[in-house]
C-alpha cells in the first residue's frame, strides 16, 4: 500500500480518475477526501511508475507524520551486497626427461575478493549466480528491523531445497562454500626432450551476504 498526498487546490477526484487507465485490474484506490490523498494498493516496482506518473501532473506532498511514496518505498527494498572470496593452492611438479633430466616443484597461492550489488523489492525474490547454480533469494523486513532472508534452489532430479536465516541490517553471513578440484596430468613428447606436468590442488569459494 502507497500513499500519494496532494496540495488542497487539487481535485482529487480528478486525480484518481487520470490515474485509472494506468492501473491493473489487482491495483485498488482507496480515497481519503479529509487529507486530500488517496492510497494505491499495487507492488514496488509499479509503485515507482504511478509515483512518476502523478509527479508530472501535480504537486506530491508528504503526509504529516508519514514519509513520502519514494520513501516508503526505499523503506521496504532490501540492498544485497554479495561478497565472493576465490582462494586457490595449487601444486605443479615438472619432468623433463631427454639429454639431461631434472625435475621441479612449485606451490602457488592466490586470493581473489569480488562484490556485486543485488536490490529487490521486499519479498519479491531476485537470483543470484553461485558458479552456475542459480540461488534464489527472498527478502523481507520484519517491523522490528530485522531481514528475513529466504534461499532456495533446486538440482535436476531433485526437488527444491529452501533454508531461511534471520539477518540485522550490516551484518555478514556465509550463504554457500564450493571446492573445486583442481588436479590435472599432461605431457608433451618430443625430440630432444619430453615433458610431464602433474598438478595438484583445490579452488575454495566462499559467498558472503549482507543487507545494506
Amino acid at each position: 500500500m502507497v500513499s500519494y498526498c496532494f496540495e488542497q487546490t487539487t481535485n482529487l477526484a480528478e486525480a484518481q480518475k487520470n490515474l485509472s487507465f494506468l492501473l491493473l485490474p489487482k491495483e485498488k484506490v482507496f480515497p481519503r477526501p479529509d487529507q486530500n490523498c488517496f492510497d494505491v494498493l499495487t507492488s514496488t516496482n509499479r509503485s515507482k511508475l504511478l509515483e512518476k506518473f502523478l509527479s508530472k501532473r501535480y504537486t506530491l506532498i508528504s503526509e504529516p507524520g508519514m514519509p513520502s511514496a519514494t520513501e516508503s518505498i526505499q523503506a521496504q527494498q532490501c540492498q544485497i551486497e554479495l561478497k565472493a572470496t576465490k582462494t586457490k593452492e595449487v601444486n605443479t611438479r615438472d619432468f623433463r626427461l631427454g639429454r639431461t633430466s631434472n625435475a621441479r616443484a612449485g606451490t602457488r597461492s592466490t586470493q581473489e575478493v569480488s562484490t556485486s550489488q543485488l536490490l529487490l523489492g521486499s519479498g519479491r525474490p531476485g537470483t543470484l549466480e553461485l558458479e552456475g547454480r542459480s540461488l534464489y533469494i527472498e527478502c523481507r523486513k520484519t517491523e522490528s528491523g530485522i531481514y528475513q532472508l529466504i534461499f532456495s534452489y533446486s538440482e535436476m532430479y531433485r526437488a527444491k531445497v529452501s533454508s531461511e536465516v534471520n539477518v540485522k541490517k550490516g551484518e555478514s553471513v556465509q550463504i554457500a562454500q564450493i571446492t573445486n578440484d583442481l588436479a590435472s596430468k599432461s605431457k608433451t613428447l618430443g625430440l630432444p626432450q619430453s615433458v610431464y606436468r602433474d598438478v595438484e590442488g583445490q579452488e575454495n569459494i566462499s559467498y558472503e551476504l549482507k543487507v545494506n
